[in-house]
């Protein structure tokens, strides 16, 4: 048996495994929502200088916040937020927002629009199922203020079996 006639046939099997790997990779990437990329990366980073300087005003404001997310409950987890000036008082009718997303389902985007609630005091709910940490971007407009922060919050361990 001659053995210099296997090698082209090894060459192209090697490239298929290749390309079947490649394959894999790929669709695992856009269908695992463990695996999440930044939106619009591109347009982020050229924006960065303005990004920048919208957090310094947004620090300058003086703004403080306090979020809590609960444990879930019949499928939804509530957001809370209470937001305050630099003195204290509360700060009533912000239009408030919030995008959130679990560390471990950096994919899965949750959008939500905050409620009044009262003193400075602002809620909305998120469906999910997912207790741990998530990470929150918030957002508040008050006449021509316009503050972000972002923040992370633990609303409790898994349960364990």
């Amino acid at each position: 048996m001659n053995t210099g006639r296997w090698w082209p046939l090894a060459i192209g099997l090697v490239l298929v495994l290749t390309v079947l790997a490649n394959v894999a990779v790929y669709w695992t990437a856009n269908h695992d929502p463990s695996f999440a990329v930044e939106p619009d990366y591109y347009r982020r980073a050229v924006e960065w200088d303005s990004t920048v300087a919208h957090e310094r005003r947004s620090a300058a404001l003086g703004w403080r916040v306090d979020a809590r997310l609960s444990p879930p409950i019949g499928g939804r987890a509530t957001l809370r937020v209470q937001l305050r000036s630099r003195d204290g008082a509360p700060l009533d009718s912000a239009d408030v927002r919030a995008e959130a997303s679990h560390n471990a389902r950096g994919a899965e985007l949750f959008e939500v629009r905050l409620v009044e609630d009262g003193a400075g005091e602002y809620a909305g709910s998120i469906p999910s199922t997912r207790q741990g940490l998530w990470r929150v971007d918030l957002s508040a407009v008050l006449g021509t203020d316009d503050f972000t922060e972002r923040v992370t919050l633990d609303n409790g361990s898994p349960a364990t079996p």
